[in-house]
């Protein structure tokens, strides 16, 4: 399953999320479509279909786009250490 770092907060905020490092007091604003698929994964709704879904009405987009915007977005997280599993 896959969730954030256990050393990360995160909060809404009205343009998105902010995520905040608790060891090294770093933050990181993720506005929206991406907040949208950062909520999925926090709150232990995610799913590759509902994901892409998600995307392709936010952002709007066709479902091929979606579907490489959510794997460039969740590509980049892992890299960064801000999510794991799968």
């Amino acid at each position: 399953m896959m969730k954030p770092s256990d050393r990360l907060s995160w909060f809404v905020e009205v343009g998105g999320v902010t995520l905040w490092d608790r060891h090294g007091g770093k933050h990181l604003s993720i506005p929206y479509p991406h907040a949208g698929l950062w909520a999925l994964i926090a709150n232990g709704n995610y799913s590759k279909a509902y994901a892409v879904e998600l995307m392709r009405l936010l952002m709007p987009a066709s479902r091929k786009a979606a579907q490489h915007e959510v794997e460039a977005t969740l590509s980049a997280w892992t890299g960064l250490g801000l999510i794991s599993g799968g």
